[in-house]
């Protein structure tokens, strides 16, 4: 299993953003699932998921962990 932090309110990558909330990839069981979706600068994942070549497309399963704005904000720009 792999998971990498997609968005969250701490910089660790110069080419990365950071905001508050939370989004990450989970790579587990031949899956590819997005685990919350950041707060409502949806500018943030999609930069971030961009610079780390995340392809949207290639995501199987989306999950919420809870409905707070800092998990789902990016909710609405993802599937745009």
């Amino acid at each position: 299993m792999d998971i990498t932090i997609l968005y969250d309110n701490t910089l660790h990558d110069k080419d990365l953003r950071s905001d508050w909330g939370f989004s990450a990839l989970v790579e587990a069981y031949d899956n590819t699932i997005l685990f919350d979706t950041g707060a409502g600068n949806s500018q943030v994942l999609l930069h971030n998921m961009k610079a780390m070549d995340v392809d949207t497309k290639e995501i199987d399963l989306l999950v919420l962990s809870h409905g707070h704005q800092d998990h789902t904000g990016g909710l609405r720009p993802f599937f745009e």
